[in-house]
């Protein structure tokens, strides 16, 4: 009796294609589609319900940040190996991180690999499990890829040439679906936050394409009511300002200084809207003021010292 060895044959067969992928030998994709079928061996087999497709489907980020889509699968029965394309706008957005999912890990070791060709714009991934054991069967991740976003636009995430390979050495008809990316439109922040014992200093930046009319306010702790002051601007896209308060401390002490800034309305990252330092203020000190560092974005923490 013949005894049939599932994993040699399909690691030789993986193992090739990766050989391929390394050598740069692999297609270009030049036309777009929202929704592919792949079948097995009968074109003519009729609809399937096993999916891999783009999650979330419509994905929206801001210029310098990242964002994060799931390469998934849904309603598949014995899945022994897998290998997709995925395929972006290389004007709008780069490919930082690339990394395995959990489904097929879940069951066995794996063999795992991936190559980005960035001025192309587009990636393969190959993933196999090894020995003989059955396949994962279900839902789950294949991938998870992280984009950077480097200008203001929309992007396919054209996901395509998808293999999936069952424990009998059999292709397993599926679809696969596409993502989409788009830039928010409306998008401010705090750059920049600067403390002395007279007056705050708020750099806000506007990173959206819209011109935006916004609040700005400073807080600080030490008192029932800690505002400092609000005041309201308007920002042209890709400027920023610097907005000065002036506030009279109540007593020496260390101050929590906060910004806010906006938000307005369509904005999706509020992340950076508001930012806090801290201060040590000596009022029987007048002399001036040192900072080891400035806060950029986020919350950070800002030491002012008196001299």
């Amino acid at each position: 009796m013949v005894k049939k060895i599932i994993a040699p044959f399909l690691f030789s067969m993986l193992m090739l294609m990766f050989t391929f992928l390394l050598l740069g030998v692999f297609t270009s994709k030049s036309a777009v589609s929202v929704e592919n079928i792949n079948y097995a061996t009968e074109s003519g087999s009729g609809s399937t319900s096993t999916l891999v497709y783009v999650d979330p489907e419509v994905s929206v980020g801001a210029v310098g940040q990242n964002f994060t889509i799931n390469v998934k699968i849904s309603n598949v029965t014995d899945l022994y190996g897998w290998e997709f394309k995925l395929g972006w706008n290389t004007t709008i957005l780069d490919v930082v991180e690339v990394h395995e999912g959990p489904f097929l890990k879940n069951v066995a070791d794996t063999f795992f690999t991936f190559k980005v060709n960035s001025t192309a714009g587009y990636m393969i991934a190959d993933c196999t499990l090894l020995g003989m054991v059955p396949g994962a069967s279900g839902e789950g991740t294949l991938a998870t890829v992280t984009f950077y976003v480097k200008s203001i636009g929309d992007s396919v995430l054209d996901l395509f040439d998808t293999i999936l390979i069952d424990s009998n050495e059999q292709m397993i008809p599926h679809s696969a679906i596409d993502g989409y990316y788009y830039t928010s439109m409306h998008d401010i922040s705090i750059i920049r936050l600067e403390a002395s014992k007279t007056t705050v200093n708020v750099t806000v930046k506007n990173n959206g394409a819209y011109t935006e009319t916004f609040n700005v306010s400073v807080y600080y702790t030490l008192m029932t009511d800690p505002l400092i002051g609000t005041q309201t601007i308007t920002l042209q896209p890709d400027t920023n300002t610097t907005l000065t308060f002036t506030w009279n401390p109540p007593q020496s002490g260390r101050y929590e200084i906060q910004a806010e800034a906006g938000p307005v309305t369509g904005e999706i990252n509020t992340q950076d809207n508001a930012s806090k330092i801290q201060i040590y203020i000596s009022l029987s000190d007048p002399e001036t003021y040192g900072t080891d560092e400035y806060v950029h974005g986020g919350f950070k923490t800002l030491h002012l010292v008196v001299n």
